[in-house]
């Protein structure tokens, strides 16, 4: 499968309970969690990627505005390197209401 620089694509997550702050052990505070956001960042990036075997390497991310549950967060992925085995793609995404993130993921080919 080849894997192209501009290739774009962007998941939408509705978010639940599951992904909260409060999930995670912190009481009290129910908002999308760090980690979570991380997580679909990865997602996003994984499928940029398509159908090539992939893992994780690097995720880097500055995530600057809380989402409250419930709320739809829509996370693009755009494949700004490639290299022998590395992908490196550039991710965004907002909620319905402002961004909330930016920043890079690298997954390697295996």
């Amino acid at each position: 499968m080849t894997i192209e620089e501009g290739f774009t694509r962007t998941i939408r997550r509705v978010i639940g309970l599951d992904l909260s702050a409060e999930t995670l052990g912190n009481p009290g505070v129910n908002v999308l969690a760090t980690p979570c956001l991380a997580d679909l960042c990865d997602e996003a990036a994984r499928e940029t990627c398509r159908e090539a075997d992939t893992k994780k390497l690097r995720v880097d991310i500055r995530h600057f505005a809380a989402t409250e549950i419930g709320d739809e967060v829509k996370i693009t992925a755009q494949i700004v390197r490639v290299s022998d085995s590395k992908i490196v793609c550039r991710v965004s995404g907002r909620d319905s209401h402002r961004d909330i993130v930016t920043g890079t993921v690298e997954r390697r080919r295996v």
